[in-house]
């Protein structure tokens, strides 16, 4: 429920602030008092549509704020766990809605002083808000929530779940086929291209990093006389090709004979003896090393043409299938795997339309059955609206609920040779007509011109629906137009016992309505250092009879407080 409502330079609004009742809150006043004003600054609580003309002349910005208390299971916490701004709800908290709306028109949204998209705001101020005027009717007006609400009434929520897990399950199915028949399809256009294909990288038998080790052969091979004359000079130079040429090895030989005799006449030339000789060993077993270096370079001039023309045949592959070996065999793997599934393409393309039939055939019959139940439910529902309708003054009036199953050519179901359509939510559309006067067609909810009958119909929907309907506050915007005497205590009554389920704002004119009230406000209009001004006031159980008498009568006279003593005392 709302627990309080605070409005800042809104239209004539300098500051209003009103703790409110979880019962019946009427708000009354003269016509052109700023009521209206009040329930439009709601409705820009809760994320209507706005613009800068709603902020009050020489004011900055307008401020709307709204407090809900609501009970830890209420949908609101659960439906927005997983958005961005589920930091902003908190069912341990009370809720504050507040919306912030500059003189440019721009606006800013927080919840729970947590900032938030305008889209957000609504959303959630449509869980908790019904707000119906004679011209801006929401939930229950609007097509598409009639289905949710006659499911709702018959209990069918079990049913429907099946109906949409099935529905998700042949959606996801169809979806697989149409993937995998186009896939087939195209693969079927590219067989011949595929084989062909296959077959010449079967046949090339390409190896992982396969280029490198033949690039570095090739570089190996093209320079085999080089390396080959390179080793050769060295190893003379340091051994020595011919024994009467002295070689490098041969005069560190002699050199290391010298060291040697000094070092035995001073010892402390032992140890520079012991260096030397290690580095004539080492500069001898390179000599070997590179004597078996050249021994072992290859002159192959037939292996360099084969080198070469493995080569160019990657490079070929190579422009053909990847920018490198490891792509190439990447797509030699794709293609062995395409036709593959074309082997077996066609057994699986059976399989998926089989399970596609099957699983038709099941939601069908569960969309039936669920058809069978909201038709039985549309029966009590519409009797049960009428008898409320008759009771509020529209003993004529005839209420249907139109139940039509979706026809469509495309349409997965067929019944009795006719084909449907099927929805997560079943194969129904669902829509609630009226005939308010004798003679005149059922026409749609949404269509009915009086705003009297809108209100009244309204409240009977609301009467019926109260215990199932979770939004836990609703607004009537002079749900009194057009009716008086007996139909206007009527009226009070629904409206009393409707706050018994769910908190009730209503604007209203005639004190038949107004003395139900749990709370009672009067919104007046005055002019205070020449300023218009809108003011409401919680009115006292003596100010409640005075506004009744002036409801009654146009001013308080001594018969129209008494009329309105007896009104309140009758209540």
């Amino acid at each position: 429920m709302i627990e309080e409502l605070y409005i800042s330079n809104v239209a004539l609004i300098d500051e209003l602030r009103l703790e409110c009742s979880s019962g019946l809150n009427i708000l009354t006043g003269e016509t052109g008092a700023g009521k209206s004003v009040i329930l439009n600054a709601v409705g820009l609580a809760l994320g209507e549509r706005s613009n800068a003309g709603v902020v009050r002349d020489g004011a900055n910005n307008a401020k709307i704020q709204i407090a809900v208390a609501l009970p830890t299971d209420h949908p609101v916490w659960a439906g927005f766990n997983d958005s961005e701004f589920a930091d902003a709800l908190d069912a341990e908290e009370t809720l504050v809605l507040s919306r912030q709306i500059n003189a440019s028109g721009r606006s800013r949204c927080h919840t729970n002083g947590q900032l938030v998209s305008l889209t957000f705001l609504s959303a959630i101020g449509d869980l908790l808000v019904d707000i119906h005027g004679q011209h801006a009717h929401q939930s229950l007006f609007r097509s598409d929530t009639h289905l949710d609400l006659l499911d709702t009434f018959g209990r069918h929520e079990a049913l429907k779940a099946e109906v949409g897990e099935k529905y998700d399950e042949l959606h996801a199915t169809q979806a697989q086929l149409a993937d995998y028949s186009r896939t087939l399809r195209e693969a079927m256009q590219e067989k011949d291209l595929l084989q062909f294909q296959l077959d010449e990288l079967e046949e090339a038998q390409l190896q992982e990093d396969e280029e490198e080790t033949l690039m570095n052969e090739r570089h190996l091979l093209s320079n085999s006389e080089t390396l080959f004359e390179s080793a050769n000079q060295l190893y003379e130079q340091l051994y020595g090709g011919d024994l009467s040429e002295s070689s490098t090895l041969d005069g560190l030989k002699t050199e290391s004979r010298t060291i040697s005799k000094l070092s035995e006449l001073d010892g402390s030339l032992s140890e520079l003896n012991t260096r030397f000789e290690s580095v004539l060993y080492e500069l001898e077993d390179i000599a070997y090393q590179v004597r078996d270096y050249r021994d072992k370079v290859e002159f192959n001039p037939h292996r360099l043409t084969e080198v070469e023309e493995r080569l160019d045949l990657i490079h070929r592959l190579k422009r053909k299938y990847g920018d490198s070996t490891s792509e190439i065999l990447a797509y030699q793997a794709q293609a062995a795997q395409k036709l593959e599934e074309l082997q077996f393409g066609s057994e699986r393309i059976d399989e998926l339309k089989d399970q596609i039939h099957l699983l038709t055939q099941q939601a069908q019959k569960l969309a039936l059955e669920l058809s069978k139940k909201r038709r039985e439910t549309a029966t009590q529902l519409e009797s049960l609206i009428e008898g409320e309708l008759q009771t509020l003054g529209m003993d004529k009036a005839v209420f249907q609920i139109l139940v039509s199953p979706i026809e469509s050519a495309e349409g997965p179901l067929e019944i009795d040779g006719k084909r449907y359509d099927l929805r997560a939510d079943g194969m129904d559309e669902i829509e609630f007509f009226i005939s308010p006067n004798v003679g005149s067609e059922p026409k749609p909810l949404a269509k009915i011109a009086s705003g009297g009958e809108i209100s009244r119909v309204m409240l009977a929907l609301k009467t019926v629906l109260a215990q199932i309907d979770l939004i836990p506050t609703m607004i009537f915007d002079e749900i009194d137009a057009g009716i008086g005497g007996r139909t206007a205590d009527i009226v009070g009554q629904k409206l009393k016992e409707l706050s018994r389920f769910r908190q009730v704002f209503c604007i209203t004119h005639l004190p038949q309505i107004a003395r139900f009230a749990d709370q009672h406000f009067r919104v007046e209009k005055a002019v205070e250092e020449d300023r218009t001004m809108i003011t409401a006031k919680l009115l006292t159980p003596e100010e409640r009879v005075e506004e009744m008498a002036r409801m009654h009568g146009g001013e308080a006279t001594v018969t129209t407080i008494a009329h309105a003593r007896e009104l309140l005392e009758g209540e």
